[in-house]
């Protein structure tokens, strides 16, 4: 962990658990921050805009900046805006989806105009949506995109459906996998995030708590990879995931804070 100089940082399940944030993660990303450990926030939260992000950490009383935070609405509008311009979408995603989307100049449409399906999870989710998605999934020369591949998602009173209910949906009606997810475990997030923090891979390390989604992310980009067990993955399910995925992290804490701890012992 010396070598180490920079934390690709998960949100939901390592900094906070809902709208809330997790015990003793505050503090431990205020002491990394102290000890000029260099932190890019990845978060495959398919609902909120990049804005809406900021103002929950700064809720929080953290001193982020917008270009400390990747999501994954809007490396999603950035990858369909940098492959076809001003192309017409048709989303089930909610609202903070829909803004990056609008802010990278891409048209929201009705799904009779669509040139891509974009997938992302939507708490109102109704039968209206799923039938519209399902006639755009069944037609093979519309892109699919997912924002991310997310079964569940750690909500402050347990685990919810995440973006994987959409997904898993379709392709039990069609067999059609999406052509791209853009969010973790995917190299195109990731890049994104090792872009904005600016180091070497060997001086990066990404923290999260989902072995199946972060720590498979880190391993796709070659980066050291550390789980914590303060969100979905916890002590008694960890053996059992790692032996599920074939995919196990380099370092184990229980929290955020720890990693701080950790790190700055051995700086």
């Amino acid at each position: 962990m010396k070598e180490i100089k920079g934390l690709l940082l998960d949100v939901d399940g390592v900094i906070s658990r809902g709208g809330k944030p997790i015990e003793k993660a505050v503090e431990g990303y205020k002491l990394l921050k102290e000890h000029g450990i260099k932190t890019v926030i990845v978060s495959n939260n398919s609902t909120r805009s990049r804005r809406f992000t900021l103002e929950r950490f700064r809720n929080f009383e953290l001193d982020v900046t917008e270009d400390e935070i990747v999501v994954a609405t809007h490396a999603t509008a950035k990858f369909i805006a940098e492959e076809k311009p001003s192309a017409k979408v048709y989303t089930t995603g909610e609202d903070g989806l829909k803004e990056e989307l609008r802010n990278e100049g891409l048209k929201i449409v009705e799904y009779t105009e669509a040139e891509y399906l974009v997938v992302g999870s939507n708490r109102g989710i109704n039968f209206r949506i799923f039938t519209e998605a399902l006639r755009l999934a069944l037609k093979r020369e519309i892109r699919y995109v997912a924002v991310n591949p997310d079964k569940i998602f750690p909500a402050e009173d347990g685990p919810i459906p995440g973006t994987g209910l959409v997904i898993g949906a379709l392709y039990w009606m069609t067999g059609r996998e999406p052509d791209v997810i853009v969010g973790k475990p995917s190299r195109i997030i990731m890049e994104q995030a090792l872009e904005r923090i600016g180091l070497r891979k060997e001086e990066v390390a990404i923290v999260g708590d989902q072995i199946d989604i972060d720590i498979m992310a880190g391993k796709n980009v070659g980066i050291k990879t550390i789980l914590v067990l303060s969100g979905v993955t916890t002590r008694e399910t960890y053996k059992e995931m790692v032996e599920k995925y074939g995919v196990e992290p380099d370092c184990v804490f229980e929290d955020l804070y720890e990693v701080a701890q950790i790190l700055i012992s051995e700086k």
